[in-house]
């Protein structure tokens, strides 16, 4: 799905990280003095929720990346570059009516097609922790329900791949809840026991870690094509820098454009680098709640560590809105 290029980046809403981390330690104090007589939601709460403040800053920070690519291919097509307008003729995907298709998509396409596709992952994986926490409360979902959910977001988690433009090892199966798993969350519904809900946990592990990877590799692919555009923006601006027939005035006017486009490749590799970071971490986080089903008592350092990086997101969010 193409994201329309009139649309702007809202400024985020965000409750102040510090906030959620005292929220957290106080859950975290009473799922300590719960004990072990009964399954604690605390910690999936703030799975989910960590999860939640990564997509909210993802999506705002890549819409102003989107925005600041957008910009910078106008001003280039503006400056008589015509192969930058033939860029823009887009066609129609055989067989799909809805779709969009350009052999040579420039960088704002690509990144609002990844905005759109880490959206759609992201959602997926906070709707996956939101059900970990159900299956963590008192009032269990029926296995019934379980099956169609676990159904509808495997089906919703091939649909964000699909968008993000990456594909699994042939190998590997495209899901967030795998057959194992799926088996073993079924047992904890009908024992409701502590343990089966460890093992469905760690039997559902590999495929958190092969989602998270994923994602990464979206990251990487869109690292890459945001740092080519730099590399020929920057080496132009350098060539023209050099011309001896300059004025002083139009190599300051210059030097002033080369010095913001570095500022602002920093800001936006950045978003990427930090968007990155949280998936990497995100295996480790969801590794915690399996552990904390074994110590109640233990910290949730992953976890809290996801809520850091999404309090980067924002941060960069705010230092891109600087431009605006």
């Amino acid at each position: 799905m193409m994201i329309s290029s009139t649309q702007k980046s809202v400024p985020i809403k965000h409750q102040p990280i510090c906030c959620l981390v005292r929220h957290l330690v106080i859950v975290l104090a009473i799922f300590g003095v719960a004990g072990c007589a009964s399954i604690s939601p605390a910690p999936f709460a703030a799975f989910t929720t960590s999860i939640q403040q990564v997509r909210d800053g993802a999506d705002a920070s890549l819409g102003l990346v989107h925005e600041r690519a957008r910009d910078r291919y106008v001003a280039e097509a503006a400056a008589g570059n015509v192969a930058k307008v033939e860029g823009l003729l887009l066609t129609q995907p055989d067989g799909d009516p809805f779709g969009w298709a350009s052999p040579d998509p420039p960088l704002f396409l690509k990144v609002a097609r990844f905005r759109d596709g880490v959206h759609r992952l992201n959602s997926v994986l906070v709707a996956y922790a939101g059900l970990l926490g159900q299956l963590a409360s008192p009032d269990l979902v029926s296995p019934e329900q379980f099956e169609q959910l676990a159904r509808d977001l495997n089906a919703n988690l091939r649909t964000s791949v699909q968008a993000l433009g990456v594909s699994a090892p042939s190998n590997k199966e495209i899901v967030i809840f795998s057959t194992l798993g799926t088996a073993a969350f079924q047992a904890y519904l009908k024992n409701k026991q502590r343990s089966s809900l460890l093992k469905a946990l760690d039997s559902n592990q590999p495929v958190i870690q092969d989602a998270a990877e994923l994602g990464a590799s979206a990251v990487r692919i869109t690292a890459m094509a945001l740092r080519n555009e730099y590399n020929h923006s920057s080496a132009t601006l350098a060539i023209a820098f050099a011309k001896p027939k300059l004025s002083d005035s139009e190599k300051q006017a210059t030097l002033r454009e080369l010095i913001e486009l570095d500022e602002t490749f920093v800001k936006e590799i950045s978003v990427l680098r930090t968007l990155h970071q949280s998936y990497t971490t995100l295996p480790a986080a969801h590794q915690e709640l399996a552990a904390g089903l074994v110590d109640p008592k233990r910290g949730l350092p992953m976890i809290l560590e996801l809520l850091e990086r999404a309090r980067d997101l924002n941060r960069l969010h705010d230092e891109l809105s600087k431009g605006d």
